[in-house]
């Protein structure tokens, strides 16, 4: 299935949830999961999960450059996947982005429809295609969303923010499910509250996740795998509400899936947890 990760506005945690649930999901869950992006000079992912600023070696032999090449060849195979892409886990791969000095040179090779093609390859390896997307009404992300079968917008809790978002009318035929990063709990506009106010939103379609200045630094620091994957396995239970509501959010996105599935595919049910972990996954504040 291919999922894309989308934001009104640059800057609102869509690169952020994306990685949290990538790693959260394919340890929680043994999905087998590959995570890329859309983006041009604007590597999100590579750094948080590798540790490393952008490389032209990395992008010399691995990521989408290389298996761009590999479709103007000919057809793409499960080994050109493989060998294009990183392994952080038994679980979860990365497919790099871009080190194409030129954004007409790469938003038109996904004008000619390679990238859509290239997701649709992953598809047949991976239970879950994740796709960081550029922010705002791009015309390429809006023809990768297009391709996807689900999107996670990140939302604010901000009145002018969610009324422009719905008043535009994007992805009105799309399924959206619904995400709010850096959630404040204090705030006049909890999610009860905007569940209440926006009939699009509701308990199967929607989540939260609270700031947690440690995974931000762990973002930063190039340590996302790693935090994520210790706090969740911790016999000490979670050390904070971030991690029961990014466990809830994994549960809730995954029930989400397999009801758009039609309850056909087992790759989307809840029942093959890798791990187990404490904490209450039922909240709404």
């Amino acid at each position: 299935m291919k999922i894309a990760f989308w934001s009104p506005l640059h800057g609102t945690g869509a690169s952020s949830s994306l990685l949290a649930f990538g790693v959260a999901c394919s340890y929680l869950k043994a999905k087998k999961i590959i995570v890329t992006q859309t983006h041009f000079n604007l590597n999100n992912l590579e750094r948080p999960l590798l540790g490393m600023s952008d490389s032209k070696e990395l992008f010399r032999d691995t990521g989408l450059d290389a298996i761009m090449r590999h479709f103007k060849s000919g057809n793409i195979t499960e080994e050109h996947i493989r060998d294009c892409s990183i392994k952080i886990h038994d679980y979860l791969y990365l497919m790099a982005g871009t080190g194409i000095p030129n954004r007409e040179g790469f938003e038109n090779s996904i004008a000619r429809s390679m990238l859509v093609h290239i997701l649709s390859v992953m598809e047949n390896y991976f239970d879950i295609v994740l796709v960081d997307t550029n922010s705002g009404n791009n015309e390429y992300s809006m023809k990768i969303i297009d391709e996807c079968d689900v999107v996670v917008v990140s939302m604010r809790q901000n009145r002018f923010f969610l009324e422009k978002f719905f008043d535009e009318g994007l992805f009105e035929n799309k399924n959206v499910f619904y995400l709010f990063s850096d959630y404040d709990p204090d705030s006049k506009y909890s999610l009860f509250n905007i569940r209440h106010l926006y009939k699009n939103i509701n308990k199967s379609n929607s989540a939260y996740l609270p700031h947690d200045t440690g995974y931000m630094d762990a973002v930063s620091d190039g340590r996302v795998r790693k935090y994520i994957s210790s706090n969740l396995e911790s016999d000490m239970g979670y050390p904070n509400d971030f991690f029961t509501q990014l466990k809830n959010f994994v549960d809730l996105f995954l029930k989400f899936l397999a009801i758009k599935k039609g309850g056909a595919d087992d790759r989307f049910s809840d029942s093959d947890s890798a791990t187990s972990c404490s904490g209450d996954t039922s909240s709404d504040h």
